[in-house]
Order: structure tokens, then sequence, then C-alpha cells
């Protein structure tokens, strides 16, 4: 084994041991109350572990060639890194980390929407249809779209500021989730190899978060995280 292959596996091991540990402590942040000590501990883990994954995630596609793989790791990086900002920044504040974060969402979208084309002139890319390639740069121009938004009105307060952390924490945990459960189905038992199995997860964390979205957006609660 070369030092390179040797550094790949490795980084393969901590990529999937910070992904575990990023799918149970997002898993708790999502149901502990909004703003209590749980939550936040539970949403620091999550946060570094996320980036942790998304980090050697980016390498190993990059060596291997997986553009989805490789724009999506960063895609994980930028909506994490927005989503923590959003509550430790003060409220109607800004910076050049807002700034710079809009700059990496329209590489990300730029490089998203380049690949989708390809995708779409041999009917795949890297194994992966247009579709894919499309959905994913539409998540990057929608963030960068409320990024500019943001930057133009000064930054965010209230009911839009915790909206805008709980989306983007919440999102790469359903990257997250659908990419172990669906992706790598083949690791699990053939009795729970079924579509209706390994969806459920990915189904829970998606309407877990529709349900916080909208307590937080119709009942105005939790505006102070």
């Amino acid at each position: 084994m070369t030092i390179f292959s040797s550094i790949i596996s490795s980084l393969v091991a901590i990529h999937i041991g910070a992904g575990a540990i990023g799918l149970i402590s997002g898993s708790l942040a999502l149901m502990f109350r909004k703003g209590s000590n749980q939550h936040k501990k539970s949403g620091k883990i999550f946060l570094v572990a996320m980036l942790v994954m998304a980090l050697t995630g980016v390498f190993i596609a990059y060596s291997r060639s997986i553009m989805l793989s490789f724009a999506n790791g960063l895609l994980v990086i930028y909506l994490v890194s927005t989503g923590w900002m959003a509550v430790k920044r003060k409220a109607g504040e800004i910076g050049n980390f807002e700034k710079g974060a809009l700059a990496l969402a329209l590489c990300i979208f730029t490089m998203l929407l380049t690949f989708g084309f390809q995708a779409i002139e041999t009917g795949s890319k890297d194994g992966f249809p247009p579709q894919v390639f499309f959905f994913f740069a539409s998540v990057a121009a929608i963030s960068a779209v409320l990024d500019i938004k943001m930057i133009y009105h000064g930054g965010v307060a209230g009911t839009i500021r915790i909206t805008r952390h709980l989306w983007r924490m919440c999102f790469p945990l359903f990257m997250a989730t659908a990419a172990f459960f669906l992706g790598q189905a083949k690791i699990f038992p053939d009795p729970l190899r079924k579509i209706e199995f390994l969806a459920a997860p990915v189904i829970v964390i998606v309407l877990l978060m529709m349900f916080w979205l909208v307590r937080v957006r119709l009942l105005n609660r939790y505006t102070r995280i």
C-alpha cells in the first residue's frame, strides 16, 4: 500500500466516524427543545462532526474524481458554517464571513450547474444523472439569493434568523442521512435492504425539519436562541 493510499484509507475511516457522530448528534439536536443546553451541546458536536466529515469527504472525492461528492462536501461546509454563524452573530449584524460565504455558495452553484450540463451531454456524470446536480445547484442558488438579501439588509433578526439557522443545519443532516441509508444500502442485512426501511430515517429528518420551521415561522417561537 502506498503512502497516498494509506492516507486515503485513514481519511475514509475518519469520514465514516465523523458521519456517524453527525447523524446521532444532529438527530438529538432536532429532538431537544430549541435553545436548551442539550440542544446547544448536541448542536456543537454536530457542527464539528459535519465539518470533519465534509472536509475529509471533499479530499476523498477529489482524489477519486467524484465531482458530485466534491461539490456537495463544499455545500455541507457552507451550510453548517453559515447556519452556525446565524446564531453566533448578533441579530442585525454581518461581517466578512458572510460575504466570503456568499462567494463560496456562488462557486458551488457554478460547479454543480456545469457538472449538470456535462451529465446531460453524456447521460450521466460519475454515475449520477443531471437531475441530481441540478437539485443541489438549486439549493446553492437559493442559499446565495438569501445571502444577498441578508447582506443587503445588513443582517437578519427574529424568526428569520432562527429559520436561517434551522434549515441550514437540517439540510446537511438530511444529506448525510440520505447518503448513509440510501447511498450505502449494501451494508445493511438483506431483510432491511428495502426502500421502506431505508427511506424511513430520511423521511423522519425531513418531517422534523418541517415541523420546527413551521413552529418557528408561524407560531413565532424560539426567537431568542
